[in-house]
């Protein structure tokens, strides 16, 4: 997978009065909004589920679902329209990885770096399965 015009080169990613915004459309999960009602009230760093959220927002850029298609762009619905079973099945590991180190000023993730990270969980998806299918063949001989 390389990128496309519809890609830029990196995802940014920053916080705005506890909001956490990114330079991509949110299609899936709708932007989390904040009142906050207390000047002097400490900022608080973003809950788990907005980057859990997020991430589903960025890994649906990445592996867009296809309606009607099986595997891994095979549309799951979602909050908000539908992410890839790919998108759905990584997020939270992706947020883990990418997000929840993110500095309070923010980072831009080279869309290089996403692509390899999707790339290295496919190969370990297709390792896996295939460890499973030995497993079984010796399980019948």
């Amino acid at each position: 997978m390389r990128p496309t015009m519809d890609r830029p080169p990196a995802i940014r990613v920053w916080r705005v009065a506890a909001i956490i915004h990114a330079s991509i459309p949110r299609t899936v999960v709708r932007t989390p909004t904040l009142v906050e009602h207390r000047r002097d009230s400490v900022q608080r760093p973003p809950a788990d589920r907005e980057l859990y959220d997020l991430a589903l927002n960025i890994l649906n850029v990445f592996v867009e679902p296809r309606r009607g298609a099986t595997g891994e762009i095979e549309p799951i619905k979602c909050f908000r329209g539908h992410c890839s079973s790919f998108a759905a099945r990584h997020h939270v590991d992706f947020a883990r990885e990418f997000l929840k180190t993110m500095p309070t000023e923010g980072v831009a993730i080279p869309t290089a770096a996403i692509l390899a990270w999707i790339e290295q969980r496919r190969r370990a998806a297709v390792a896996k399965r295939a460890d499973a299918e030995s497993y079984l063949d010796a399980l019948s001989a």
